[in-house]
Order: C-alpha cells, then sequence, then structure tokens
C-alpha cells in the first residue's frame, strides 16, 4: 500500500473519529439544556410553591382573626342581650306592678274596662320582648336543650288546660286526642316542647272564629333509643293559602299584612317553633286550604326512658265512686272503660274522705273524678267539700253530683241528673282534665275584681335598689304588706345598713352603680362568715331574663331569685317564706331557694310556669278550727281526744323524720312524711300538712336535693301547730 492510500485511510478515521465526537458533543449539550430548562422549571415551581405557602400563612392568620372577631362579637351580641332584656323590662316594671295596684281600690266600671285594657297592652308587649330575647337566643346558637325525663300525657295536659280558658272566651272547644300507642314516660326537653305546642295552639285559637281546635299525638315509629312521634294542632279557623305557606316560618313574617292588623304578633313564633324543631332533630310544616282551617305539624324523636320503666309509665286515672246503688256501679264500669278510667268504689264517708286527703299509694291509681250520689246519701255533704277544699286550688280532681237538686256553683263541681242517660256521662268524662291547674301569672284585671287580700308580714326589710321607680313600685307592694322598709340606692350603702343590723330580709337589686348587688352579696357573706353572724335572706330582684342569671345569682351567695316585673303574690310568697324562716329561725337553717318568678311570656313563662306552681303553694292557717269543729260535730268529745294522741304521737314521728334526713334515707322521708300530711290534716294543722306534702312528692320525684333543711322546716311547723293545738284543747276544757 502506497504511503498516500494509508495517509488518506487515517485522515478518514480522524474525520469520523470527529463525526461522532461532534454528534456526542451535540447530543450533551441538548441534554445540558433540557437540564438547565428543568432546573429553571423547578426553581419557578419552588418560588411559586413558596409564595403559596406564604400566603396561605397570611389566610389563616386572617381566618383566625376573623374567628376571634365572630367570637367577640358573638360574646358582645349576649351580652348587649343581657344589657337590652334588664333596660327594657325596668320601665315596664313600674307599669305592670302599679296596675295591679290600681285595680285592688275602689274603681267604677269605665275605670276597670280602660285598666283592663292598659294590663292586657303591657302584658303583650312584655311577650313581644320575651319573642325577640327569645329569638335572639336561637340566632347566637345560644340556646341549648335540656334532656331530663317526664310524663308527656302531663305536659299535653298542661297545656290543653293552660289554653283552655282562651279556648272556652271564644266558645270554642279545645281537645287532645292521644294515640294509645305512644309511649308516655319519655325523655327531652319538656320545655321548649311546650313551647312549641303552646305556640301552635295559641296560634290555632286566635285564627280560628268558631268550631274546634283539636291536638293529636300519633306515633310514628321507634328505633333502639328513642320514639318518633308527630304532633298535630287541627283547627276549623280561616285557614291559609298554598301560596304563603312557605313564610310562615321565616322570621317576621305572617300570611299577609292584613294579618298582622287583624290579629297582631310579631311573626316570631312560628320561626321559633322552627328552630327548636331543627335543635331537637325534627321536622315542621303546615297542611291548609283557605275557608277549610289548618293542620300544623311537627314530627321529633323523644328518647326512651333507660330500660323503658314499666314503673314510670302513667297508671289508668281513677273514677271514685261514692253511692249506695247496686246496679249503679257496674254502668259506670262500663262507661268509665271507654275514658281509660278505672274505677273505686267508696263505701262509707269514712273512706271517702281518707281517699281524698291521702296521697296514691305504690300502684294505686290517681283520682281524677269524683262521683258523689247524693240521691241516698245526704249526710256528709259537708265533710266531703271540706276535703274537696283541703286539696288546694291547684287540684284537677273533677266532681260530679248525682241528684236533681241544683248544685251550688264550685270550681271543678257539675250536675248529673239521676234519670242521665249514658250519653251525658260520656260527654262528661270526655272533657280534658290536667293533672294541676296553671296559676296565673298576674293579677288579671280582665276579671274586674280587687284582688284577694294577703296576711300582713310585719318584717324589717332592706330595699337595695337604684332604680327611683322600682323603688316606689316595691316599696308601695312593702308597705300594703305592713313591713318596714330601709332603702338604699348601691351595695356600698346597702352594706353600711346591713352592718347597723335589724334587717329580716333583703331584696337586692343585682346591676346598680358603685357596687352591683353579686359584689355587695360576695362582701358580706364574707363580713357573717368572719363575724359569726346567722345568714341573713337575700333575695335577688333583677329584670335580666337570660339563661344562667338565677346560677350567678345563688353562686354570689343569694338565697333566692325574683324576676321583674314583680307580682304582688310572688312578692309576698317569697317574704313569708324567707322573713318567717329569719323571724322565727334566727336567720338559720334556710330553706331551699323557690323558683325564680318568670313574667308572663308564653315561651318562657311555660317553663316558668310550672315551676311556679310548684314553688309557691298556697299559704294555710297553722290551725284551721272548722275542721276539728266539724270533727266534733261529727264524733262529740272523742274529737279532743284524737288531737291528744296526735301531739303524743307526732313529736316521735318527727324525730324519725330528722333521723330519715339525718341519713338521707329518701324512701322512709317519703314514707313518714305521708303519714304526717295525714295525720296533722284529720286534726286541722294544715300548715304542717302542707310542708309533709312537699317533702313527701320532692322525695318520691327524686327531687329532694337537702333533706335536713327540710326537716328543719317540718320541725318549726310543728311547733307552731302544737302550740295552737294545745290551745285548742284549753279552749275545749274550760
Amino acid at each position: 500500500m502506497s504511503p498516500t492510500v494509508a495517509l488518506l485511510a487515517v485522515l478518514a478515521l480522524a474525520i469520523v473519529a470527529l463525526l461522532v465526537l461532534g454528534l456526542r458533543l451535540r447530543s450533551r449539550n441538548r441534554a445540558l439544556a433540557a437540564l438547565q430548562r428543568e432546573r429553571i422549571t423547578l426553581t419557578s415551581e419552588r418560588d411559586q410553591l413558596r409564595r403559596t405557602t406564604e400566603r396561605q400563612g397570611q389566610l389563616e392568620h386572617q381566618l383566625l382573626q376573623a374567628k376571634q372577631a365572630a367570637e367577640a362579637a358573638v360574646l358582645a351580641k349576649g351580652e348587649f342581650l343581657a344589657t337590652m332584656s334588664h333596660e327594657i323590662r325596668t320601665p315596664l316594671n313600674g307599669i305592670l306592678p302599679m296596675l295591679e295596684l290600681i285595680a285592688r281600690g275602689p274603681l267604677g266600671e269605665d275605670q276597670r274596662q280602660m285598666l283592663a285594657t292598659a294590663s292586657a297592652s303591657s302584658q303583650q308587649l312584655l311577650r313581644i320582648v320575651d319573642d325577640i330575647l327569645d329569638y335572639s337566643r336561637l340566632e347566637a346558637q345560644a340556646l341549648e336543650l335540656e334532656i331530663t325525663s317526664f310524663n308527656l300525657r302531663e305536659l299535653l295536659d298542661g297545656v290543653v288546660q293552660l289554653l283552655q280558658r282562651a279556648a272556652e272566651a271564644k266558645g270554642l272547644t279545645l281537645s287532645l286526642q292521644l294515640d294509645p300507642a305512644v309511649r308516655l314516660p319519655v325523655r327531652g326537653d319538656p320545655v321548649r316542647l311546650r313551647q312549641v305546642l303552646g305556640n301552635l295552639l295559641a296560634n290555632a285559637i286566635k285564627f280560628t272564629a268558631r268550631g274546634q281546635v283539636q291536638l293529636r299525638v300519633q306515633r310514628l315509629g321507634e328505633g333502639p333509643a328513642q320514639h318518633q312521634l308527630r304532633f298535630e294542632v287541627v283547627d276549623t279557623g280561616i285557614g291559609i293559602d298554598e301560596a304563603l305557606q312557605a313564610r310562615l316560618f321565616q322570621s317576621f313574617s305572617q300570611a299577609d299584612a292584613s294579618t298582622t292588623r287583624i290579629y297582631g304578633g310579631t311573626g316570631l313564633g312560628l320561626a321559633i317553633c322552627k328552630r327548636i324543631t331543627d335543635l331537637m332533630h325534627g321536622d315542621i310544616g303546615v297542611h291548609s286550604t283557605p275557608g277549610q282551617g289548618a293542620t300544623f305539624w311537627f314530627e321529633i324523636p323523644l328518647l326512651k326512658v333507660p330500660g323503658d320503666l314499666p314503673a314510670l309509665a302513667r297508671s289508668p286515672a281513677a273514677l271514685l265512686l261514692y253511692t249506695a246503688d247496686a246496679q249503679l256501679q257496674p254502668r259506670v264500669e262500663r262507661i268509665a272503660a271507654h275514658h281509660g278510667l278505672q274505677v273505686q268504689p267508696l263505701a262509707s264517708i269514712d273512706e271517702a274522705m281518707e281517699r281524698l286527703r291521702a296521697a296514691p299509694r305504690p300502684g294505686q291509681s290517681t283520682p281524677a273524678w269524683l262521683l258523689v250520689d247524693a240521691r241516698h246519701r245526704r249526710n256528709g255533704e259537708v265533710a266531703l267539700q271540706r276535703a274537696l277544699a283541703e286539696r288546694g286550688a291547684d287540684d284537677a280532681l273533677q266532681v260530679l253530683w248525682l241528684q236533681d237538686d241544683p248544685v251550688a256553683a264550685r270550681p271543678r263541681q257539675q250536675q248529673l241528673h239521676s234519670t242521665f242517660n249514658d250519653a251525658d256521662l260520656h260527654a262528661l268524662l270526655a272533657q280534658p282534665t290536667a293533672t294541676a291547674r296553671p296559676a296565673a301569672l298576674l293579677a288579671n284585671a280582665e276579671d274586674a275584681r280587687p284582688a284577694a287580700a294577703l296576711p300582713p308580714l310585719d318584717l324589717h326589710v332592706l330595699l337595695v335598689e337604684d332604680n327611683t321607680v322600682n323603688r316606689m313600685v316595691a316599696e308601695h307592694l312593702l308597705r300594703v304588706f305592713q313591713c318596714r322598709v330601709r332603702n338604699a340606692a348601691d351595695g356600698e350603702q346597702a352594706l353600711a345598713l346591713l352592718r347597723e343590723g335589724g334587717i329580716d330580709v333583703v331584696l337586692m337589686d343585682c346591676q346598680m352603680p358603685v357596687l352591683d348587688g353579686y359584689s355587695a352579696t360576695q362582701r358580706w357573706r364574707r363580713e357573717e362568715a368572719e363575724a359569726g353572724r346567722t345568714r341573713l335572706p337575700i333575695i335577688a330582684m333583677t329584670a335580666n331574663a337570660m339563661a344562667g342569671d338565677r346560677e350567678r345569682c345563688l353562686q354570689a351567695g343569694m338565697d333566692d331569685y325574683l324576676s321583674k316585673p314583680i307580682t304582688r303574690e310572688a312578692l309576698h310568697a317569697l317574704l313569708q317564706r324567707w322573713g318567717r324562716v329569719s323571724v322565727d329561725r334566727g336567720h338559720a337553717p334556710l330553706p331551699e331557694p323557690v323558683q325564680p318568678a318568670a313574667t308572663p311570656s308564653v315561651p318562657d313563662g311555660e317553663s316558668l310556669d310550672d315551676e311556679r306552681t310548684r314553688a309557691i303553694p298556697i299559704p294555710q292557717p297553722v290551725l284551721d278550727r272548722s275542721v276539728l269543729d266539724e270533727l266534733q260535730a261529727v264524733i262529740g268529745d272523742a274529737a279532743a281526744q284524737i288531737v291528744t294522741v296526735f301531739l303524743e304521737d307526732a313529736p316521735q314521728l318527727v324525730q324519725q323524720l330528722q333521723q330519715a334526713a339525718q341519713g338521707n334515707d329518701i324512701e322512709r322521708l317519703q314514707a313518714l312524711s305521708h303519714s304526717l300530711k295525714s295525720s296533722s290534716a284529720n286534726v286541722g294543722a294544715l300548715s304542717l300538712s302542707a310542708v309533709a306534702r312537699r317533702i313527701e312528692l320532692e322525695a318520691r320525684s327524686g327531687s329532694l336535693q337537702r333533706p335536713a333543711v327540710a326537716v328543719a322546716l317540718l320541725v318549726a311547723e310543728f311547733a307552731r301547730a302544737r302550740v295552737a293545738l294545745t290551745g285548742y284543747l284549753a279552749d275545749q276544757a274550760r
């Protein structure tokens, strides 16, 4: 091979190598460029992620600030509601009690009509204020449901009885139809359920001119832990157009503007009902045709009582039959069975009086009706009327007198002619009854008659109130009760007067300048403890209507709570309760505080309506001599022997009650108080009997929280009864 050829070959190889190297360099450059682009992209994404993270941090900070601002707004709204509740109710406190005082004086017919109008308008204004406050609490989600056991039939009967008078005033028939499959012992919030039912029934009565209103309760089903129930309120009123029905449950809304002009109202009632049913995990609605009435319904679950204990179920009510006619009993039993009543015959006047005066024994039905055959048993009518009167004005027992002579007009007593047919008795027994007659919240100016006189109290009262009008109102009421009043405008002045002594009871306003009622009470309680003084009763007197006010008062050291506007009866009952303890027993030990006296609002008043009925009993005399006179007329001189035996046996019974209270033996307390209640009533010691009855009822219901205090009150009542009975025996010996 020539050198030239070899050289060319080497050059060709070199060229090929250079070409391969160039291709490799170009490929590497492209890879480097791609990596550079990826690096730039990653750097950009990293910067974007950093900016996103920083923005998220800013948003979280802003969200936290917004959350804190919202919580502060809710807190401020609650404080605003509490303050506005006080400020709005304070002027009303100068109106309602003053109208009540005026109603007690001599007035002409025109004046009484004007007074009735003013009183009704003031109470309507108070109900509007309560509606707005209630709705505001629901809006702020500050309303929590209470879960407690209750008897559904008793709640329904109470609601129907509460509105019976309003229905009768318009000539309407108000009735209750309860599905027999509905379980009566349930758990839930009875106050809010009563509020919804009361609102729907009140609306039905308001918008119905003629016909009837019916409350129906049906059982839809049940789960492992709850019952599903449907409540319906059916009326024959004006009805509602379908296009307007969707607006009914909106706030401040009614069917149309003319509805507000004709019937009045705030339009909040149904909105409140919807919010409450939503809280109960239920649903609410309406079916209606204009001119043919309406059916408002709601479906809610109610929890089962643990174990669904039969002991909590309502036993059939009893119809007591006092007759000498052997053919009458089977006839009455046949009719009563259709109304779920169990007939219990009474063979003698003694058995009848004992049954009326005694509480039902375990397993014994509660009496709802008493049928007295007066055709053959004329003797004993006076004694029966006395036993019926002792049951109190809140008793729901209905009495039928089987006779042809006219019956004297008395509450819950009716006549049944001797020639009655079955339909007559069916119609009477079909009337709704309630376990307790609701007490009036305010003196009713529409009655056009002065309020009943209350006994004088003769107490030294310290009135701590900064508002001039409120102080005048309270001072007028106190002077009517023949109390001597000392005034203080703030907590500092009150403490100075308390240190001087000579005070039986303190009425303390809560919101005052210089030193408020809470702080003044706390300082006085500390001074009492340091000086070893006996406890002085302090009653809070405030216009606050928010939840927790009562607890705050009691935590501050106050003994009870009176909500403004105050009423004459409620103030008298509290002063009588605490003033008697202060004067007679040196301020200690003190009884359990009663429930706050509520203002006359439909929503809150209903939860508080029942509380007042239980907490403020009808005052009973220490000794009712007419009982002993009647006893002596029946059995002669043996009446004195019965009194002597009672005075010998009762101290041992009282001692056993004290021992049971010390040992917290609630079951024994119930049995002993039942025994003392009956025996003391038989000798006319009605005040002692009332105290024993309260212990028995609270022990039975499980609400007796301080047995020793309750029994201490009973001991004081027994001492007064013993003095009165000893004086009676001395009079008889002359």
